[in-house]
Formats: C-alpha cells, structure tokens, sequence
C-alpha cells in the first residue's frame, strides 16, 4: 500500500468505525483517540487511522479493522468501503481470494453429532505426528497478494497483519458445541522462524461462523462461548465413564484420539482454563498429561483446581523421557501407545492435591505466621506506627499544629512525646500553610524552649504547597525530593508531615469519596515509595464530631489523633487546657488522651522593641522553661527524687574530679566535664544512701538473686535519672566524658569550677542517650 493510500484510508477511519460499531464513547474519547465501547476496548488513533483492539491484542489500518469486523477478505473489505461511498475505486484496489479450509484430522470417524464427512469442506493432508516443521505451503506458485491488496499465502488464504509474508494457513480446528455445530474454528499459521530451536514459528487465532458474511466467518471472538476441544466425543465418553486425557494444544488431542485414546484441550493453550469449560466434565474420570516445563506444570495445577470439585476424579500423569518442553507428541513417535499410556495412568498417576498457592499478595498461612516477615514498628509508642497513614485534626485556633510541629521534633530529636517512647528518625514537615510563621516564629520558640544547640536533628521544612489531588506529576516531584533528603539524613526517615490537609487538596472536594479517593491514593503513594509514616493535620467538621469532609477519610487511615480545647478549664498558671486524643488506633488502644498547654515564648524583639513570641507545647502547670541569663525570675527548671540525687551526683564527681573539657568536644573553655567512672562510683554511694543497696535477701532468693535484684534495681535507676537529666537538657555526654549543658536548675548552683550560670553548652554531633548507660555499672558492684 502506497503512503498515498494509507492516507485516504486513514482520512475515513472513524466513519467506516462509526457505520459498524456505531458512535464512540464520549467520555473516553478525546481528538487524538477515539473509544468505542463501555470499557473503551477498541481504540482509534486518528491522525494515522491505526486501530487497535486491546481485548484481542491485535490491530492494523481501517482495512484490518474492516475485514475484521465484517469477515471479508481484504480486498474485498476495500471494495464495501468503495460501493458504500467511504474511499474512492482506485487500480489496485482487488478482491482477496476466498480462504481455504484445512484440517490436520479429515480422516477421522464421523461423529453421530458431527456433519458427515461428505459435508465437510475437502481439506489437504494432515501435518506429521511428530511435528518436525510446518506443514508445507499449498504448491500453487508464489503469494497471491496483488499490489495495494491484502497479503494472502499462496493458497489465497488472508495473513494476518502481525506476521510476515511468509506465513501461511497450515490448519483449522473445529470446535463444535453439544450438537455438533462449529461454534468456532482455530486457525494455525506458520511461518520459517531462523530464531526458533525448529526452525519455524506458529501463530493461533480464532474466527466464528457468521453467514451474513460473504465467505461464512468473522475473524473476531466477541460473544464467543468457549468449550473443549472435541465436545461432541467428550460428552460420550464421560457417559460411558471412560478416562479422558487433558493436552495441551488440538494437535495433540487429535494424535491421541486417532490410536483409540480419548482426549481433549482448550484453547488458547496454557494458563487457560475459564470456568466455563467446567460443566463439561461433571461426573468424568479426568487425567492431565501437563507439558515438560513450568506452563505445563501450573496449567495441570489450574485443570484440577477447577476439576477437583466436579470431576468423580483427577489425576495427574508425568510421561516419562520427555525433552524440555515436550509433551505427549514427543512421546508418541518416541514409541508410546495407547496401552502403555494407559498402564501409565494406572502405575504411575498420581491423584491431584492443590500446592499451596503462589501469593501475589503476600498470602501468609496460619502456620507460617511465627516464621519472620515485616513487623509493626513503632515511632510513637502507642501513637504512631512506621509506614502507615494518619491524620491529626482539631478545630481552629485548638493548636493541632503545633501538637503536630511537636509531635515532628520528637520524632527527629528521638525524645519522649507525653512519656510514650519514641524512635529518632528522620522528619520532613511540608507547611502549606502559614510556611513562614513555621519557620520564623514556631520552629525558634522550639529551639528556645528545648535548648535545641549544637544538635545535629534530622528534620526538613518545606515551604511550598503541594497538590495532592489535581498534580499526578508533583506527586512524583514530591517522592522524589523525600527520598533525595532521606539519603542526606544519619537515619530513616519515619515521617512526612502535610500541614495542612486543606492546603494541600486545591480543587478537591472534601465531602466527594471519589475526590478523597484520589487524595488518599496519593498519600498512600508517598508513603509506599518513601517508607515513612504519612500524618496530615486536618480539620474537625462543623459539629467538632469528626474530621471534616467524607467519612472515608476516617475509615482509610491507620490511626486519628484529635485535638479540642478542654471547655471552661484552666491550668494553675491561667492557661487554656486543650487536649489530645487517639480517636483510631488500627493495631493499638484507642481512647488514650494527653492534656497540654501553649505558653508563650518570647524569641525576640521588633524594630519598634515589642516582643516577638510563638507558643511551645507543654503539660498544664509546667513552666515555660527556664528564663535566659539575666532575666528576672530565674528560678530554673524543677528537679526531685531520684533525678535531683543523680545530679547531685554528677555536681560530687565534677567537684572531686573534674576537669577542662577535652579540645575534641569543642566545648566552651569554662566547661568541666567528668568521666563516667567517676560518675559511677557517686552513683553508687547514692545508691547505698537510698537504700537500694542494701544486704536484703527475699524469701526464696538466693543472696547470687538478690544481689542480681539489686544491679537491676540500680541499673533501672540510673538509665531512668540518665533519660531525665539529658531530655530536659541538663546534661550531655559521650562514650567519656559527661558535662552539665549550664541550664538553670531549682536547688542547684552553678557547675562546680564556676561562679556564675553560663549559657547552656552543648558539643556537636550527635548527643542522643543510646542503648548505653551513661554510667559505668561496673562500679556499682
């Protein structure tokens, strides 16, 4: 076909669609590509007039489509679009010859249920039992295909598009329905293939009789009912109750049931066996001789999976000395017979017993449940589990954002959020909303208030609003940029922040599921492909009952944690209480709550010399931390009990032993730090002195138990006094050496070695308590 003809094809390509199929699907169609049908399974591309069938997985140009759709041979599918107006009569533009029929078993008994012989189309020989190659081509002289007409073989037979020239049509197989009837045939094509370990290539499709078409098929399978292969034959030999043989392939079938062996297949080969085959072997006595490779082996698997429940019985029989890939037409010319297939069955079938099946969705059985897979990891204990999705709501001005913005720095600092032990990991915080006051007041008050210095906290700010809804595009910008800091960060990242929800969604609507479809898919999208918890800070509806918009934001998250002011209640220094609540919990308690307060921070002055403040978030009644040197009132932070007696074991052993900072820890010159040792041994006598140590043997004990008792005892001391002191930002330490940071404490003086507070100190590098003690326990014994 000349690019002059491909173009006036192409140019009536949707009106030759449209006379046949009718209009396209408005909704799935667009100017480039039209859709016809509810799914949009045949597919238009108009500027080059391709058509393409995707339930088939076959297409070509118009003439394809045409002849396709109407059973016309090429040439004569031109000449319908020519006498019906769509194209112009061109030279060239020929009939095709009418397809001949052939079939690899013509000599077969007739079939009561069959038409008989002499009202069959006469067909040539059949192809070699043992399939060396193709069967020959017609011997009539080169291919048919006349310039600008459609490509035929030699014996005039159409070629499909997707094969070459020299493919031609080596056999039909008929596939009757129960009264004998074709229902539909299977067209064999070869062609010489150099690639192939034979040297040759074949190629199936199907076609169904339709006498409104002039040469009586339609090469398409829309409205196809599928059955087995021999029908007719199937259903007589499972009323006599004899053993029926399952292939793979006609051939095969044909080979058997030539030397007296039932037998029978579906088409389509492996991998294919719908349910719709199923009634016809209800009550038979089934044995499958799968293929000597894997297809083979889970086609059998998938025949008696759908057999097992019908069938009276199922067995599966593994013909001996096959070559890779062979089946039983290797086995035949190998010197098989029909009773050694037979004694076979009896000796050496085995009955069918599913495998367990191949998940591909993680299937885990009961048994296997204990064997290791993924785990719940916690990053909040009780609040938040690794890899899952949350939201955290509240009505306005309750403070959800800066429980959220606390919630973060717990996370990057790896420090407690309202005494629930949390795991350092690394946070990146998208403020949508209010990204400068975030980033200039919230996050400065934190740092203030925590004495966030000299910390190296793996946490990121982005400032730029994001589109969880409309901007598939910016979804990937957005993994992608989370993956590009998680790998600058000394941990996983455990968390992606969206603040706020709203923000975040432009365009969508909150009270549409399918619109929060899309949003959620999205958030589940980031949190796939990063592997961090996604939380996304949202509001409570109108009545303060739930989060605002569609209920299947609730029912699609992991956990909600819900945040309100605490009506008409204050705490003792006058601040409102607002409290936090864990409404969901997917694989923990709900209902568990936590009060706060937000105490402003002062963390500067204006131009004008007003003070410029944020708010922290803190428990109600505690202080807003300790006054910076010099202010008035500074009174210190508040120690007791064990705590202080830890301190004031450090204060002994800097007083004792202290002494000038090393130069590596890159401390300010007036700091003193002690060794752990020395630490050690004042714990110790601390310990004695708070009776912990003491010679008590329980009853039942051992004095080796009450003395194993006792180092526990002093070890949970001491790791609890080493959270304590270090969380508030009392101390610092390394594998060495430990320091006080110069924060003011109620009831203690300035570190021994100075006269005066200095401001807090702390070394670079990472300072967070590790599985360690900060003591050496040796010292205790």
């Amino acid at each position: 076909m000349t690019e002059k003809d491909h173009d006036r094809f192409a140019a009536v390509a949707e009106q030759v669609i449209r006379e046949l199929r009718g209009d396209p699907n408005p909704s799935l169609s667009s100017s480039r590509e039209k859709r016809w049908g509810n799914g949009g399974s045949l597919s238009l591309e108009v500027e080059t007039g391709q058509v393409y069938d995707h339930e088939q997985g076959e297409g070509g140009g118009i003439v394809w489509f045409c002849s396709a759709e109407t059973g016309l041979p090429a040439g004569e599918a031109v000449k319908w679009m020519i006498d019906r107006g769509f194209v112009k009569d061109q030279p060239g533009d020929g009939h095709q010859p009418e397809p001949k029929r052939s079939s690899p078993y013509p000599d077969r008994p007739a079939h009561p249920r069959t038409p008989p012989p002499a009202e069959r189309t006469p067909e040539p020989p059949p192809l070699p039992a043992d399939d060396p190659g193709p069967a020959p081509p017609p011997p009539s002289g080169p291919p048919a295909s006349s310039p600008g007409g459609p490509r035929t073989d030699a014996a005039g037979n159409w070629i499909p598009k997707n094969l070459p020239d020299t493919a031609y049509l080596s056999a039909t197989f008929d596939y009757c329905d129960e009264a004998g009837e074709v229902a539909y045939q299977v067209c064999r094509y070869d062609y010489p293939d150099p690639a192939s370990a034979k040297g040759h290539g074949k190629h199936f499709l199907q076609r169904i009789p339709d006498k409104s078409k002039p040469h009586g098929y339609a090469y398409k399978t829309r409205g196809m009912r599928w059955l087995p292969y021999r029908l007719p034959e199937l259903l007589d030999d499972v009323r006599d109750g004899v053993p029926i043989f399952i292939v793979e392939g006609e051939k095969k079938v044909d080979m058997l049931r030539e030397i007296g062996v039932p037998a029978t297949c579906n088409h389509g080969g492996a991998g294919k066996f719908p349910e719709t085959l199923v009634e016809h072997f209800k009550g038979a006595k089934v044995c499958i001789l799968p293929d000597n490779d894997k297809a083979g082996q889970d086609h059998a698997t998938l025949i008696g999976r759908r057999l097992r429940a019908i069938a009276e019985e199922v067995l599966i029989l593994d013909l001996p000395g096959l070559p890779p890939k062979g089946g039983v037409d290797d086995w035949l010319p190998a010197g098989g017979t029909a009773e050694a297939l037979y004694r076979l069955r009896r000796d050496e079938a085995r009955p069918f017993v599913p495998p367990p099946p191949v998940s591909k969705f993680g299937g885990v059985p009961w048994a296997d449940l204990d064997k290791p897979g993924p785990q719940l990891e916690r990053i909040i204990k009780g609040v938040l589990t690794a890899n899952e999705i949350s939201l955290l709501v509240g009505e306005s001005q309750s403070g959800k954002s800066f429980l959220a913005l606390d919630l973060a720095m717990c996370v990057a600092r790896g420090q407690d959020f309202f005494g629930h032990k949390t795991r350092r990991g690394g946070v990146i915080y998208q403020a949508g909303e209010s990204a400068v006051g975030v980033r200039r007041r919230r996050l400065p008050a934190y740092r203030q208030h925590h004495h966030v210095n000299g910390e190296d906290v793996p946490f990121v700010l982005l400032e730029h609003q994001i589109d969880l809804f409309g901007n598939p595009d910016q979804i990937d910008q957005l993994v992608e940029e989370c993956i590009a800091w998680r790998d600058t960060f000394d941990v996983r990242l455990d968390l992606v922040v969206i603040d706020t929800f709203n923000r975040a969604t432009p365009g969508a609507n909150e009270n549409d599921g399918r619109d929060m479809s899309i949003v959620l898919e999205n958030a589940e999208k980031i949190r796939r492909e990063t592997g961090a918890h996604v939380l996304m800070v949202h509001h409570l509806n109108a009545g303060g009952t739930r989060a605002r918009g569609h209920t299947s934001l609730f029912a699609n998250v992991d956990a909600v944690i819900t945040v309100k002011k605490v009506e008409a209640t204050k705490d003792p220094e006058g601040r409102q209480v607002r409290e936090w609540t864990i409404s969901k919990q997917k694989d923990g308690e709900d209902g568990v709550s936590q009060t706060f307060v937000l105490p402003a921070i002062e963390i500067g002055r204006d131009e004008d010399g007003d003070r410029i403040t944020s708010c922290v978030v803190v428990r109600p009644g505690a202080t807003e931390g300790p006054p910076r040197d010099g202010e008035p009132g500074a009174v210190g932070a508040g120690i007791s009990g064990w705590n202080a007696t830890a301190l004031r074991a450090i204060y002994n052993a800097l007083a004792e032993c202290g002494q000038a900072a090393p130069v590596g820890l890159n401390l300010p010159a007036s700091t003193r730090v002690v060794s752990r040792q020395d630490v050690g041994r004042e714990l110790a006598r601390a310990a004695r002195a708070d009776g912990i140590d003491g010679e008590d043997v329980k009853e039942g004990e051992t004095p080796d138990q009450a003395r194993e008792r006792r180092d526990a005892a002093r070890r949970a001391k001491a790791a609890s006094a080493r959270d304590a002191l270090y969380s508030r930002g009392i101390i610092r330490m390394d594998e060495n050496w430990i320091w006080l940071t110069g924060k003011r404490v109620q009831g203690f003086g300035p570190p021994p070695g100075s006269q005066r507070w200095a401001p807090p100190a702390d070394a670079d590098g990472d300072q967070t308590p590790g599985p360690d003690l900060p003591f050496d326990m040796g010292d205790f014994q």
